[in-house]
């Protein structure tokens, strides 16, 4: 009986060394988990939530104490080991197992280090898994890592088995897009904006789930029903496969607006399918930035779908009014004149249009030259028109500066971008006028031999007065 006692009380020793050290053995061993159905670029974090114990009832436990609460409340009213039991026997529900790999997922847990697939682990256990892609969602996955042989004299696992797990992606795709072509637009100028994206699959356990799209512009004024039950806001054209509708949004005031399309989430009918969101913006400055956000409505997942930027931009021109003098080649030498009018013109397609301004910045065009702004070069002789398109501008000096003679030729100026603008663009040009002098002579006879006549018929009617007199009194 004594040996019987010594022979368990080694074998007890044994198992309580065998038990702790079985997670330090396990944790030489290294194991693949391979993503099934990702993409070439796709990249993956992960996280143990069940790890080998063999302390346990069942073998297994919760990696730490917040993850199993993270599952207790879905299952409610069970202990950790109830709970892993039911999972091990199958008798757990996807839908709550799902829900509880959300709750994970929304705590926020420091995740490993970014890498793609397949994944390389060190333990047994269930690990959840996050994917991320360019145009992708992953739904959360979570995979099982079994031992796959042991030592038959310790029991000890000698290595664990490599398993996969299938990822399901959705498209998710944020395009935000303008008719300005290369990024030149103009102040005046009604532009259209589009944005594209794709309805998300929204899994079985997210509750009201949202999709909502907010734009946000600056440097233009969103164009708005001028009248009517929805005067004042932004009429936005949805396309979703054969859905074509008209949204009316209000204009918030940072000018922006949002778009709840939440409603065509509901069971998933239009999920994956290409939604095509048009609407227009007058431009007020010489920049326009032009951003959407597509997520959630909440602040941790406002962009959760996506979101992009479209920006586009005015040119400008510096017309430079000169004095001339004896160097007209070396234009830096000349005296630079304040007080130069110009009307400003352009010419399309035959038909010259006149600029207005306020401030230097256009604010749109006229068909008759009297209409149009004048504008004046200031104290350093240089005008500034800000808000232009690319192309050719016309400038025609209508007022002199003090002293000066207006220059009949025009200063033509071409206001031209090579490729895709990435900012405000501008161009150049200058005139010269010439100072007023006396009157040149005619070549004339001049006065003075009218003096003289005048003279000479004084004195001749002066001579004849007193000798008539003289007559007159002999």
């Amino acid at each position: 009986m004594k040996k019987f006692k010594k022979i368990f009380a080694v074998l007890l020793t044994l198992a309580m060394v065998l038990g702790m050290s079985m997670t330090s053995f396990a944790a030489e061993l290294t194991a693949k988990i391979t993503v099934n159905n990702a993409g070439d670029n796709a990249k993956f974090k992960y996280l143990q939530v069940i790890k080998a114990d063999p302390t346990t009832e069942t073998g297994w436990a919760f990696a730490t104490e917040q993850i199993a609460n993270n599952y207790k409340t879905v299952f409610t009213n069970k202990t950790d080991q109830q709970i892993l039991k039911e999972m091990i026997n199958g008798t757990a529900s996807a839908s709550d197992i799902a829900s509880a790999l959300k709750n994970v997922k929304d705590a926020n847990y420091s995740l490993s280090t970014e890498t793609g697939s397949p994944i390389s682990v060190n333990a047994a256990g269930v690990y959840y898994i996050e994917g991320s892609e360019a145009n992708y969602n992953y739904n959360p996955m979570a995979a099982y890592v079994s031992f796959s042989e042991y030592n038959t004299a310790t029991g000890i696992p000698t290595s664990l088995a490599d398993t996969s797990v299938e990822a399901k992606r959705q498209t998710s795709k944020v395009e935000k897009s303008s008719n300005s072509t290369n990024a030149v637009t103009e102040i005046g100028r009604t532009v259209t904006y589009t944005v594209e994206s794709v309805v998300p699959y929204i899994p079985a356990t997210d509750t009201n789930p949202k999709y909502i799209v907010k734009d946000t512009i600056q440097g233009a004024d969103y164009v708005t029903v001028a009248e009517g039950d929805n005067a004042g806001k932004v009429a936005v054209t949805l396309v979703i496969g054969d859905i074509n509708t008209t949204i009316y949004a209000t204009v918030e005031n940072d000018n922006s607006f949002t778009v709840d399309l939440s409603s065509y989430l509901e069971n998933n009918i239009h999920a994956n399918k290409d939604v095509v969101l048009t609407y227009q913006a007058v431009v007020t400055d010489v920049k326009v930035g032009n951003t959407v956000i597509v997520g959630d409505g909440s602040n941790d997942g406002e962009s959760k779908y996506g979101s992009d930027t479209d920006n586009s931009y005015t040119g400008y021109i510096t017309l430079t009014k000169y004095a001339s003098d004896d160097n007209n080649d070396e234009l830096s030498d000349n005296a630079k004149l304040a007080g130069a009018g110009f009307k400003v013109s352009k010419t399309v397609d035959g038909k010259t249009s006149y600029a207005t301004f306020i401030n230097n910045k256009l604010t749109g065009w006229v068909s008759e030259e009297k209409d149009g702004t004048e504008v004046t070069t200031g104290e350093d002789g240089t005008l500034k028109v800000e808000g232009l398109a690319s192309g050719t501008y016309t400038f025609k000096e209508v007022t002199a500066p003090t002293g000066y003679h207006i220059n009949e030729t025009p200063t033509v100026v071409e206001l031209t971008v090579s490729g895709t603008v990435k900012d405000v663009f501008s161009a150049t040009g200058n005139m010269i006028d010439s100072t007023l002098s006396s009157l040149p002579s005619t070549g004339g006879i001049g006065t003075t031999i009218f003096t003289i006549g005048g003279c000479a018929i004084m004195i001749i009617a002066a001579a004849l007065f007193f000798a008539s007199r003289r007559k007159a009194a002999k």
